[in-house]
């Protein structure tokens, strides 16, 4: 994948005048929306410094990743993985889980306040013009609970006066059956001093078939996959003004709504029933406001947000999915918001320094209940201050420092009690963590670049961490402390030869008070009840390798990535959905007006369970497609994912589609 590299500039202090200015351009200069970057730069400029990566918007078309989930799995040191139980596209960064490595839009927060998890299923990709990813070192600029990294994901800004595209398609079974379709647009207008840029999309699946090797379980016959529907919509409005060549300012507005159901187990575990849930609505709203404004040298940036997470969840009796009349079956609401400030200031100390500083503030409120029962509130209040400092002791050596403090407090939290009908208040506790990194940047002669990195990072439990019952099996714990880890990394990119290009990084990190389930001597029914602890030590290892480049006719990429997790404080406990081995491959061959595109993705086994009873098998998996573009720029495409029908999963017990068959097409204007 593309990562991002700066021309080397003639003079330092011709460097450091770029590197100051970065996020206040010339409305037209930048297809990317700027103001939504947070990155830590390097000197020479380089964004891409520290082992950060960005996905770029023709990326994610030319592999058809539709979803932020799907396409951050192209990524090297990055995996999918898929919540079963739940629906979920859930990814890990080096072994880091996605409540680790928090989800950011243009730099505003979106991860769900209850558990610190958004489902990147339900995030479609068509009015993004960049996904950041960070990992182990980012930016403290972000703010807290950036444990194992960052993603950021980057919205489009329009360059011309009148730009946009329309494009949609279909997708069906191996037996030619319609199951799928999609469309979205894009519009942008920019007119010097304001601009506008629009985007709508709809995702809609009806159903999806199983691979013809598969065998009828309890719960699935094969064919169609069970309770497989999907649905999913999204309206992004983006207004801003660019009243000079430093400043700009603009307002954001998202909504996504989706519904999903939620194919039940199908696979051999003895201890695993088939579950039959489904989501009513799934819905995100997003209202927020950036801003850059120039001040003499310096330059003061303003985000507030606000951001609403509403959904339902209906579990049934059996696969009829018409009665609740079962203990296990249940109606439940959330309806959250968050409120957020962020105050950043850019301050030129000298022409070979740059401090940035910041204040977060983040307010989360969770209300929560069930059919018959009332709501239930709980509310958070996250602070941190952040110190970042870019320093350039030559024009090939740079060093890159940051410093935060932060704190999360609880203000609200109850309890109910379904026997006595009563709301009560938790006991509640605070948190606070420092976190300090440093970074250094050397440029060889040849342009190629090396770095190396520690930084120290903490994520604060979630609401749901500290008071979950977890269905009537756990004691909660509002004493929970911040886990914390430290990252150390190694890196190289340089030119191989020619239009090769090569990436390496070599990773490994700490991690400290790892919340983990410890069991108590205490009954929840018939069994010991488990409890939330700082009980966990564990360390990940690895190896990225990615290299891409063209040879004639053909673009070819491909990454490696090497992973290996240990739970040093608990062996017996296993970590799970992470496998030790992943490799993505793919290449495109351009012939005038047409081009061919294969790709092949692969991983070595996983662990579904902790105790290693439910492991999903290694995998590799093909896709073919082919393409022609028009004088008028109609790109119409066709081709097959699963070329050869393979039955994988990411999850032991939830097969992914067989066979799929699509045609598609996208037009520029």
């Amino acid at each position: 994948m593309k990562t991002k590299h700066s021309t080397r500039l003639k003079s330092l202090p011709a460097l450091l005048g770029a590197l100051f200015a970065a996020g206040s351009t010339l409305a037209g200069e930048r297809p990317v929306f700027a103001l939504g970057e947070i990155t830590v730069t390097a000197t020479p400029l380089r964004e891409g410094a520290y082992g950060s990566q960005s996905i770029e918007s023709d990326d994610l078309r030319v592999a058809d990743r539709y979803t932020v989930g799907e396409a951050l799995d192209l990524q090297p040191g990055v995996n999918l993985s898929k919540q079963g139980q739940r629906n979920e596209q859930m990814i890990w960064v080096r072994g880091f889980s996605l409540r680790q490595v928090p989800i950011f839009v243009d730099g505003i927060p979106v991860y769900v306040p209850y558990d610190g998890y958004v489902d990147l299923g339900r995030f479609t990709t068509f009015d993004l013009s960049r996904i950041e990813v960070s990992k182990g070192f980012s930016s403290a600029l972000y703010g807290a609970n950036t444990l194992g990294g960052a993603i950021n994901l980057v919205s489009r800004r329009p360059t011309k006066a009148l730009e946009g595209e329309v494009g949609g398609g279909l997708t069906f079974s191996n037996q030619g059956q319609m199951n799928g379709q999609q469309v979205f647009t894009n519009v942008g207008m920019n007119r010097g001093t304001w601009y506008l840029q629009a985007g709508a999309s709809s995702v809609n699946q009806d159903f999806y078939v199983l691979p013809d090797t598969f065998s009828p379980v309890k719960g699935e016959d094969g064919g169609r996959r069970e309770n497989s529907a999907m649905r999913d919509s999204k309206v992004h409005v983006k207004i801003g003004l660019t009243p000079n060549a430093t400043d700009e300012y603009a307002v954001n507005f998202i909504r996504q709504h989706g519904i999903k159901n939620d194919p039940p187990y199908a696979g051999t575990a003895a201890n695993v029933s088939p579950a039959y849930w489904q989501w009513p609505y799934w819905d995100k709203e997003s209202l927020y406001f950036l801003s850059s404004t120039r001040l003499g040298e310096h330059t003061l940036k303003l985000r507030g947000y606000h951001d609403t997470f509403r959904n339902s969840l209906y579990t049934y009796d059996d696969a009829t999915y018409s009665t609740q009349k079962k203990g296990s079956s249940f109606q439940s609401w959330y309806d959250d918001y968050t409120d957020g400030l962020s105050v950043q200031g850019d301050f030129r100390l000298a022409a070979t320094n740059q401090l940035r500083s910041s204040y977060n503030l983040k307010v989360d409120v969770h209300r929560e209940n069930n059919a018959g029962e009332p709501v239930r509130n709980f509310k958070d209040r996250t602070q941190s201050f952040a110190l970042e400092d870019s320093h350039a002791f030559s024009d090939r050596l740079s060093l890159a420092t940051g410093l935060s403090f932060e704190q999360r407090d609880s203000q609200e939290a109850q309890d109910y009690n379904s026997t006595t009908k009563v709301v009560s208040d938790f006991t509640r506790a605070n948190n606070s963590a420092t976190n300090g990194q440093a970074g250094l940047t050397y440029q060889l002669s040849g342009g190629d670049t090396l770095h190396a990195s520690v930084a120290g990072k903490s994520r604060f439990p979630t609401i749901k961490d500290r008071y979950s019952y977890k269905m009537g099996q756990a004691i909660p714990n509002p004493a929970l402390k911040a886990e914390q880890a430290t990252h150390y990394e190694i890196g190289y990119t340089g030119k191989l030869n020619g239009n090769w290009m090569l990436e390496s990084n070599l990773f490994h990190s700490d991690i400290t008070n790892f919340i983990q389930s410890a069991t108590l001597t205490t009954l929840c029914g018939a069994s010991l009840c488990m409890q939330s602890q700082n009980v966990g030590q564990s360390t990940a290892d690895g190896l990225e390798l990615a290299v891409r480049g063209s040879a004639g006719a053909w673009d070819v990429s491909a990454n490696y990535t090497f992973l290996n997790r240990r739970n040093l404080s608990n062996p017996e406990i296993l970590l799970t959905d992470t496998p030790q081995h992943k490799l993505y491959a793919s290449a495109v061959w351009h012939a005038a007006a047409w081009e061919v595109t294969g790709s092949v993705e692969g991983y070595t086994q996983r662990y579904s369970s902790t105790d290693g009873k439910q492991v999903a098998p290694g995998f590799a998996v093909a896709n073919l497609k082919a393409g022609y573009r028009t004088k008028g720029g109609t790109l119409l495409e066709g081709g097959v994912r699963n070329l050869f029908d393979r039955l994988y999963s990411y999850a032991e017990g939830y097969p992914e589609p067989g066979r799929t068959l699509f045609v598609q097409l996208r037009t520029p204007f």
